[in-house]
C-alpha cells in the first residue's frame, strides 16, 4: 500500500532532479569557452514501485516512486576519440616532414634565379660565351667567377643542410620527445587522481577533460591506443573502478611488440607506455657513423618513479618502423632516410640531399678536370679541387675552383688557364687560340650520357651534367608535392573528425538555454506538485471526520 506521504517523496525527487539538471546546465554554460571541456549531462532513472509482488495482479493502480539521479557523465564518443588520435599522429608526421623538406627547398633555392640550376646554367653560359665568333662575349675571368659562385653555392648548401639536420635533431630531442615525456608524466599523475576520486565515489569529470586533452596531444607525437582496464579496486558505492593503459601501436591499431624484451606482468609483450600511475620515457641516441649524419634512434625505458608493479623494468631500442606515424616518426624520417642511398627505402630525408649534392659535386669536378687535363690524370691542370688542393676527396662542402687556375699565371708551369684547343681527351698541349676543348666541355656538360650518378652500385641517374643538377630539383619538387598532398589530406580528415567530436561533446549555448527553460519548468511543476500534495494532506488531516459534528 502506498504511503500517505508518498506524493511528497515523488515531488521532492522531482525538485532534486530538476535542481541537479539546472546546476549541470549552468556548469556547461560557464565553461562554453573552456578549452577541452566536455559537455556534461545528468544520468537519471525512474524509481520503480517497491514491495510489490509481480506474481499476482495487484488489483489496483500502482505507481512508481519518483526519479533518482544516478550520476553525471560526459557526452563523448570513444570511437571518434580513437579515430582523432590515429589521424592526429598521421597529421603530425606529415606536417613535420613538410616543414623539414621546406627548409631543404629554401637551401637549394630553386624557386629563384640564385638556385643550384641557375648557378650551373650561368657557368655553362659563360663557357659558351668563350666560343662566340667575332668579339668574345665572355672572358676566362667571367668563367672563373661563375665557377667560384657555383662552388660557393655547393659549399653553402652543404653547410646549411648540416645545420638543418642539427636543428631537426634538436627539435626531436627537446621538443617532440621532451613534450611526449612530459605528457606521459602528466597523464599518469592525472590517472592516479582520477582513480582515487572514483574510489571515493566522485566522477572527477574535469580531471577527465584534462586527461583527454593530454592524450590528444600525446597522439600528435606517437600513435597510441587508449584502453580502460578494470581495476581490482572498487568505489565506496561498490561500483567498478578502471585503470588507464596507453599502448604504442601501428597504423592499423596493432600493438608494437618487442620480441619479449618488454614482457608485461599481464603476459603480453606489447609496448605499454602508461599503466595508470606508471609511465615510461623516450630517449634519443645517435650512432652508426657510416650514415651521413649517423643513425638516430629512440629507446624506451622506465622512470624510477614507482614500484613498477604493473610495468616490467627494461630499456629497449626502437627502429623507425616502431613509430609508423606521429611527429617522432616525421623527425626520424628527416634524420635517417637517405632515399636511393638506402637499401631498404626510397623515402628521401636530409641525408639524401646531402649525398646527392656530394655525388653531383664529385662528378662535375671529375668531368671538368678530365676535360681540362692534357695527360691521363685529372690532376693535370685541375679546374676544381677540395679545400686541400686534392681532386680525390671532393664533396659539396669543400669543392672550390682550383687555386692555380684562379691565379692563372702563364709564366709559371704550376699555374694555368683553360685548355682550349685539344680535340681529344688528354691529347697534346694547349698552344693555339682555338676553342675546340671549350666546345668539348660544353658538349660534356650538356651530353645525354656524360654523367652517371650511382648509389649502392645502382645507377640512379644517367644523362647530362645539367640534367643531373636539374634532377635534384625535380626530385625535391616531387617530394614536397607528395608530402604537401598527404599533409593537406591528413589535415582535412583531422578537421572533419574533430568537427564530428565537437558536435557531440562541445557546449551549444542555444541548446543549453533551452535546457534552462525546460529544467526551470520542471522545477516549478515539481514544486507546484509538492504544494498540491501538501494542500491535499492538510485537507485530509484537518477536515476528514468533521461531518456530523
Amino acid at each position: 500500500m502506498s504511503s500517505t506521504f508518498e506524493g511528497l517523496y515523488i515531488a521532492r525527487s522531482g525538485v532534486q532532479a530538476a535542481r541537479t539538471n539546472l546546476n549541470i546546465t549552468g556548469q556547461n554554460i560557464s565553461n562554453v569557452n573552456t578549452t577541452g571541456y566536455t559537455r556534461q549531462r545528468v544520468d537519471q532513472s525512474a524509481i520503480p514501485p517497491s514491495a510489490v509482488s509481480m506474481l499476482y495482479a495487484a488489483g489496483k493502480a500502482i505507481n512508481g516512486e519518483g526519479v533518482t539521479t544516478t550520476g553525471i557523465s560526459q557526452l563523448r564518443n570513444s570511437y571518434l576519440d580513437a579515430q582523432y588520435r590515429t589521424q592526429y599522429a598521421k597529421s603530425g608526421a606529415s606536417s613535420t616532414l613538410l616543414s623539414g623538406m621546406s627548409s631543404v627547398e629554401k637551401i637549394l633555392n630553386e624557386s629563384t634565379t640564385d638556385g643550384l640550376s641557375a648557378q650551373f646554367g650561368n657557368l655553362l653560359t659563360q663557357l659558351q660565351g668563350l666560343t662566340s665568333s667575332g668579339s668574345a662575349s665572355s672572358t676566362e675571368s667571367t668563367v672563373k667567377n661563375a665557377a667560384s659562385l657555383l662552388c660557393t653555392f655547393f659549399n653553402t648548401a652543404a653547410n646549411e643542410l648540416d645545420a638543418t639536420h642539427a636543428t631537426q635533431l634538436g627539435y626531436l630531442k627537446d621538443y617532440a620527445v621532451g613534450q611526449a615525456n612530459n605528457l606521459m608524466r602528466d597523464i599518469s599523475s592525472l590517472n592516479e587522481q582520477i582513480k582515487n576520486a572514483n574510489i571515493a565515489g566522485t566522477p572527477a569529470l574535469e580531471l577527465l577533460d584534462q586527461r583527454n586533452s593530454k592524450l590528444d596531444e600525446l597522439s600528435q607525437y606517437v600513435n597510441i591506443k587508449v584502453e580502460e582496464v578494470k581495476s581490482t579496486s572498487t568505489s565506496v558505492k561498490g561500483d567498478p573502478v578502471y585503470d588507464l593503459k596507453v599502448t604504442l601501436v601501428d597504423q592499423d591499431g596493432k600493438a608494437i611488440t618487442t620480441d619479449g624484451k618488454a614482457l608485461e606482468t599481464d603476459g603480453s609483450n606489447a609496448l605499454v607506455l602508461i599503466s595508470n600511475d606508471q609511465y615510461r620515457k623516450f630517449n634519443v641516441t645517435t650512432s652508426d657513423a657510416t650514415q651521413p649524419y649517423g643513425k638516430t634512434s629512440v629507446s624506451v625505458s622506465d622512470l624510477d618513479n614507482t614500484d613498477k608493479s604493473n610495468l616490467k623494468d627494461y630499456t629497449v631500442s626502437l627502429t623507425d618502423a616502431d613509430f609508423p606515424t606521429g611527429e617522432i616518426h616525421g623527425y626520424l624520417q628527416l634524420l635517417n632516410e637517405n632515399g636511393e642511398f638506402d637499401t631498404k627505402t626510397t623515402t628521401r630525408g636530409i641525408g639524401y640531399y646531402k649525398q646527392i649534392l656530394d655525388e653531383a659535386a664529385q662528378k662535375f669536378a671529375s668531368l671538368m678536370n678530365q676535360a681540362n687535363s692534357t695527360n691521363d690524370t685529372q690532376d693535370n691542370k685541375p679546374l676544381f679541387t677540395d679545400s686541400n688542393g686534392k681532386t680525390t676527396d671532393i664533396t659539396a662542402a669543400n669543392i672550390q675552383a682550383a687555386t692555380n687556375w684562379v691565379v692563372g699565371n702563364p709564366s709559371d708551369d704550376s699555374q694555368y688557364g683553360l685548355t682550349t684547343t685539344k680535340k681529344e681527351s688528354n691529347s697534346g698541349d694547349d698552344n693555339t687560340a682555338g676553342t675546340d676543348n671549350i666546345e668539348s666541355m660544353i658538349r660534356l656538360l650538356e651530353g645525354n650520357d656524360a654523367v652517371t650518378l650511382r648509389a649502392h652500385g645502382t645507377n640512379i641517374f644517367t644523362g647530362s651534367m645539367q640534367g643531373a643538377i636539374d634532377d635534384i630539383s625535380l626530385k625535391l619538387g616531387q617530394d614536397i608535392g607528395s608530402i604537401t598532398s598527404a599533409d593537406t589530406a591528413n589535415s582535412n580528415t583531422l578537421t572533419n573528425i574533430d568537427t564530428g567530436r565537437l558536435e557531440i561533446s562541445s557546449v551549444d549555448i542555444n541548446e543549453e538555454a533551452i535546457n534552462l527553460i525546460q529544467y526551470n519548468q520542471s522545477l516549478s511543476a515539481s514544486a507546484r506538485f509538492m504544494t498540491t500534495i501538501d494542500e491535499m494532506l492538510t485537507t485530509i488531516i484537518s477536515n476528514m471526520g468533521m461531518a456530523g459534528r
